[in-house]
């Protein structure tokens, strides 16, 4: 019995280390940082009321290699919301409750997507040709806020 206890504890710490470690093994640092807000309807600014940060919203963003806008099926809808990406995923991370997300990426040029309702939201258009790139630059923090714009109206 004495044996089987040991092996018991054994593997408890083992599960503890693990448990604790970083899932992220070889960076020291998160270099690429933002919140993801959502903004209902009129975010115009008015005369007596600035406009708004928005809400902050818990969702993923995808990290995919340069995008271009005959890369994406949208359905023929004109819709920020994409139903397919066909260029390469890099990475993904989450957002908290505080719209807030945090990673470590490779330096490099990339588009990203925000996860919205039934599909992907693309966040802003780069020229005419790219979609939402982003440039992570070595050696510092690279901080985006991306704004989802709900206006309301159905694309379908």
């Amino acid at each position: 019995m004495g044996i089987r206890l040991n092996q018991f504890i054994t593997v408890c710490i083992i599960l503890t280390f693990f448990a604790c470690s970083s899932t992220r093994i070889g960076h020291e640092k998160d270099n690429f940082t933002g919140h993801i807000y959502e903004h209902k309807y009129n975010g115009m600014p008015m005369v007596d009321k600035p406009s708004s940060k928005g809400v902050p919203v818990m969702t993923t963003l995808y990290i995919y290699e340069p995008t271009r806008i005959n890369q994406i099926d949208d359905n023929l809808t004109g819709s920020p919301i994409v139903s397919e990406i066909k260029s390469k995923l890099v990475d993904s991370v989450h957002s908290d409750q505080t719209g807030e997300f945090r990673m470590y990426i490779k330096p490099g040029k990339y588009s990203v997507f925000i996860k919205y309702k039934n599909g992907y939201y693309i966040p802003y258009y780069s020229g005419i040709d790219w979609l939402s790139i982003i440039q992570v630059k070595p050696n510092e923090l690279n901080t985006s806020n991306f704004d989802i714009r709900d206006t309301g109206f159905i694309y379908e």
